[in-house]
């Protein structure tokens, strides 16, 4: 065999052996997501929706608005994109505030609870006493 026949010989090797291990760790995988899957269910974490449930999913879309801002910059995509996504977050943010008041789950004097936060964080020291921010 010459060199090229070795390293096809090789080469050809390696690959099914990958192939058999991938196998393999994919029914592992799966053997254990079958198994951890009932326990979850069981303990309640499948149940029917509660409203923390979709108070979560609201704010996981704030925080895809937040990262459509952070895309918007990191392409260069200009004032105008990066202004739109933060009018997002604000929609997103501001939706999920007036249901949060109406489930008595948030004060309804956002205004005053923020220009008391401006204050507050007016008087704190740089970085908010952190080593970074």
């Amino acid at each position: 065999m010459n060199s090229e026949e070795l390293q096809e010989s090789f080469s050809t090797r390696l690959k099914t052996r990958i192939d058999n291990l991938e196998r393999r760790e994919r029914t592992t995988w799966d053997v254990l997501a079958a198994n951890i899957h009932p326990t979850n269910a069981r303990n309640g974490f499948w149940s029917e929706p509660e409203m923390m449930d979709k108070y979560a999913a609201k704010l996981a879309l704030i925080h895809s608005e937040v990262t459509e801002v952070l895309e918007a910059l990191r392409k260069s995509q200009g004032a105008d994109k990066v202004t739109e996504e933060f009018a997002d977050i604000f929609i997103r943010a501001f939706d999920l505030y007036h249901v949060l008041v109406e489930a008595g789950e948030a004060d309804p004097e956002l205004y005053g609870i923020l220009l008391d936060k401006m204050e507050k964080n007016a008087n704190r020291p740089p970085k908010h006493g952190n080593r970074w921010g």
